[in-house]
């Protein structure tokens, strides 16, 4: 039904950039607001600042919904303590085993109402993997068995719910800190990650096919990087390891929809009646022809995506989201955007072509004269 339509996408070419541009700025926008509120111009997580992880390891009758619910609301209420200046990154998270269920909270990388820094990483550590954990571990044994001393009784979700406590010397509340340098050091990885697969998805792509290519899919590739950055910034949504994860993804399912019309475009030209085209004709015709193709295969995984983001837990949905974020702006740049820059691409290669065929012309015939001469 779409071949029906006559498409003038490259002609189009500046209403849609002018489109990207505005969600580019938009997202520079809440940067810059973000920025003069005294935050990090991203919502960055502990694997980018440094913070600390608390993890509690209880029996699979912890699964319980009231059980989670009181969980949550206590061991948060001893993080929230204003005494110790904590401050809590997200919601609670849980992860199902054979052997049971663990319940997760992260800390930002401050103390007593400060940043840590490397005066007070030590007093940090030590209060969050000894002191905190200990008063977490008190509270979950409270909740379970009850104190005969204090008085205090086994909450009765836990009671119904018949949760027990691990029956061995190991500790059950533990905690592990990400320190700035681990931070650091896993924010140039990733990005060094990230340009190693771009630079080896272009060879490919200029053996495949040809520089006009690479470079067109190199701009649509810088297009949904920005598009997934200014849109993750605009909706607050939690910067971790998982971001560059998806970034990742996005930047191989985003080239892999780019070559499908670019091996159109390959095609087209090979065909007899390719001379009596111009380039921003053969563009609009591989998109034509590939169209439908690339509209059902972003619609089925965007279901499946979005399936997952509504019935996954936060951790998940840091990587998800971000994942709609890219899916959306790659089905954008590789039909709207990525034959505009092949088209500008291709005619600054045909100037540079055409010079250099004068320019032999030139020193051919001025040769030529001087040996007549």
């Amino acid at each position: 039904m779409l071949k029906k339509f006559d498409f003038k996408i490259v002609e189009k070419f500046k209403i849609f950039i002018c489109i990207a541009l505005a969600v580019v700025l938009m997202g520079g926008v809440f940067m810059i607001i973000r920025a003069a509120s005294g935050s990090n111009v991203m919502n960055f997580g502990i694997d980018f600042t440094g913070g600390a992880v608390i993890d509690l390891d209880l029996s699979t009758e912890a699964r319980d919904a009231n059980v989670k619910s009181v969980i949550e609301k206590e061991v948060k209420a001893v993080i929230a303590n204003p005494e110790y200046g904590l401050r809590m990154e997200g919601e609670m998270t849980t992860s199902d085993s054979s052997d049971g269920i663990t319940f997760e909270w992260r800390i930002a990388n401050q103390y007593k109402g400060s940043s840590v820094n490397n005066d007070t990483s030590e007093e940090f550590i030590n209060f969050v993997k000894v002191d905190l954990c200990n008063e977490i571990t008190k509270k979950i044994a409270d909740l379970t068995e009850g104190d005969g001393d204090a008085g205090v009784e086994a909450d009765q979700a836990f009671v119904t719910a018949k949760v027990t406590l691990p029956d061995t010397d190991e500790k059950y509340v533990t905690a592990y800190i990400v320190g700035p340098s681990a931070a650091a050091s896993l924010i140039s990885k990733a990005v060094i990650a990230l340009l190693v697969a771009i630079v080896l998805m272009l060879i490919y792509i200029v053996i495949r096919f040809t520089a006009s290519s690479a470079l067109a899919a190199v701009c649509a590739l810088v297009h949904d990087v920005m598009i997934m950055v200014a849109l993750t910034t605009a909706f607050n949504i939690p910067v971790n390891s998982t971001f560059i994860a998806a970034v990742i993804t996005i930047v191989g399912y985003s080239i892999n929809a780019t070559i499908i019309i670019f091996d159109r475009i390959r095609e087209e030209l090979k065909t007899s009646g390719a001379k009596d085209k111009t380039d921003t004709d053969i563009a609009n015709l591989a998109v034509k022809d590939t169209l439908n193709r690339t509209i059902l295969t972003t619609v089925t995984t965007l279901v499946m995506v979005v399936v997952l983001a509504f019935f996954s837990v936060s951790t998940i949905s840091e990587f998800i989201i971000p994942i709609i974020f890219g899916l959306l702006a790659g089905a954008f740049s590789s039909v709207l955007l990525a034959p505009s820059f092949w088209v500008a691409f291709r005619k600054i290669a045909k100037k540079i072509k055409a010079k250099r065929e004068a320019k032999k012309g030139y020193v051919g015939k001025t040769a030529t004269e001087n040996a007549d001469k």
